[in-house]
């Protein structure tokens, strides 16, 4: 097994376990500038009503899948989708206080082998960020 089929497998069977419990999600897309991990500020918002949520007693898991598009070299983008994922965590860090022990966090940077890892609707080969929030039950 590769460390590429790994990788995907451990994704895979983490996404699972952690689920099982989880009724109900929120999925939001933060999208960014070619080669930036920096935040619009049209995205504060959004990731300011996800802090809000981790905040809460229904809070389950924080899952957060950081993304490169297909220019450049295989390693400079999954340092840079690793830089995106971190600075959505950070943020929600700054906004929130929330268990850091329900979060995982990853990037995938430019594989096409990550596609349908956490949900259909997965942003593989794009410049974004995907945050799922999972709720032991439905929020308020």
């Amino acid at each position: 097994m590769t460390k590429k089929q790994t990788l995907i497998f451990l994704i895979l069977f983490v996404f699972n376990c952690s689920t099982v419990f989880s009724q109900t999600g929120l999925v939001e897309t933060v999208y960014f500038k070619s080669n930036s991990y920096t935040i619009d500020k049209k995205y504060h918002k959004i990731l300011d009503r996800i802090a809000q949520q981790l905040s809460s007693d229904t809070f389950g898991y924080l899952k957060i899948f950081g993304y490169a598009d297909t220019l450049g070299s295989d390693e400079y983008n999954d340092i840079l989708s690793g830089k995106r994922a971190q600075a959505v965590y950070q943020y929600l860090l700054s906004r929130a206080s929330f268990d850091t022990t329900r979060v995982y966090l990853t990037w995938i940077g430019k594989s096409a082998d990550a596609y349908d890892l956490h949900f259909p609707s997965a942003h593989v080969q794009r410049r974004c960020v995907d945050v799922w929030v999972t709720f032991n039950r439905k929020p308020k």
